[in-house]
């Protein structure tokens, strides 16, 4: 029998925080309508009903979701409306008009009274289906502000630009001061040496084959910061992290913080995110739906040259729905 995939839903930068919008758009008053219609509906957010119905082993929630502990409150309610396991992890609007150093420890302290809930800050969650298994790999993983120049003085001239026009540098605190993009860069390597020995333990007890899907809220790659490529506030949302992507060859790397759509495959690894953005500010925001995508499905062995005729067939009614997208 064919192990079935993964099926996973992904959502980020859902700023909860800004609803009820200061001046509603229609699309965002027949949200609320129809949220109010649906009995455990989350009361902020988007439409979660078309969710209930896609037969879902893990929702991913990559950060930016409201402020403080409210995240991990939205997290509870997805997991009760849905019945899924949710793994949720903190991005930057999280800790704002907060302390990022005593935020992380108050959101693992919350998380051990549900069991539904994951939170993920360089932490691992597995999952097994069918006699698999599936490493969820989480963290913010913030930046190392590199991705224009790895020069030190354009590194340090790019944190300028961040600590100058970031709100995360004005309204986050860091212990007894407040958040520098120097902390950042600090976590980003502790961050990146954790996944690194992660993914090698992984691989060195499962073997290559071995399902992981990495998710952190800073972009992982320089692209997915779209038209804002090679501006000065890139490097404070992405970083090139492309080389180890080609190292460590998960399965998936989702992220957020962008608040713009990806979805590219670099190698054997499909980039992705899913991102709301600013309801009553962003153009679709509050039109927005999760993304549901699969990891382990048997087809990604294959292509149309050389899978079986049950894999042939799947793979074909897949291109003919992407052909039938291109075309509309």
């Amino acid at each position: 029998m064919t192990p079935k995939p993964f099926r996973i839903a992904l959502m980020s930068d859902l700023h909860n925080e800004c609803e009820p919008p200061g001046q509603p758009s229609r699309e965002w008053l027949q949200l609320k309508e129809a949220r109010k219609k649906i009995d455990s509906h989350p009361k902020v957010g988007p439409l979660l009903d078309g969710l209930a119905k896609a037969d879902l082993d893990l929702v991913v929630l990559a950060g930016d979701i409201d402020i403080g502990k409210q995240g991990f409150v939205y997290a509870e309610q997805v997991a009760t409306f849905l019945g899924v396991p949710v793994a949720y992890l903190a991005g930057n609007h999280e800790a704002y008009r907060g302390n990022l150093q005593t935020l992380i420890p108050e959101l693992r302290e919350v998380a051990q009274t549900n069991a539904d809930v994951h939170f993920l800050e360089n932490d691992e969650l597995v999952l097994e289906k069918d006699g698999r298994r599936l490493h969820v790999l989480g963290c913010t993983l913030w930046t190392d502000y590199e991705v224009n120049s790895k020069e030190e003085k354009k590194i340090s001239g790019a944190m300028h630009q961040a600590s100058r026009q970031l709100n995360d540098h004005q309204l986050v605190k860091y212990g007894l001061k407040m958040l520098e993009p120097f902390d950042l860069r600090n976590i980003h390597f502790e961050s990146r040496t954790w996944l690194d020995g992660e993914v090698a333990r992984i691989r060195a007890e499962e073997g290559e084959g071995a399902l992981i899907l990495i998710v952190t809220h800073h972009a992982p790659v320089p692209e997915a910061n779209g038209h804002f490529f090679g501006g000065d506030l890139c490097p404070a949302f992405a970083s090139d992290l492309t080389a180890e992507i080609e190292k460590w060859h998960p399965a998936a790397w989702c992220f957020g913080h962008t608040h713009i759509d990806f979805d590219r495959t670099y190698g054997k690894t499909r980039v992705l995110s899913s991102q709301r953005g600013y309801t009553g500010h962003e153009e679709g925001a509050d039109k927005y739906e999760p993304l549901v995508f699969t990891i382990g499905s048997p087809t990604e062995a294959y292509s149309l040259d050389n899978a079986p005729g049950e894999i042939l067939d799947e793979l074909r009614e897949g291109f003919e729905e992407l052909s039938r997208r291109d075309q509309d």
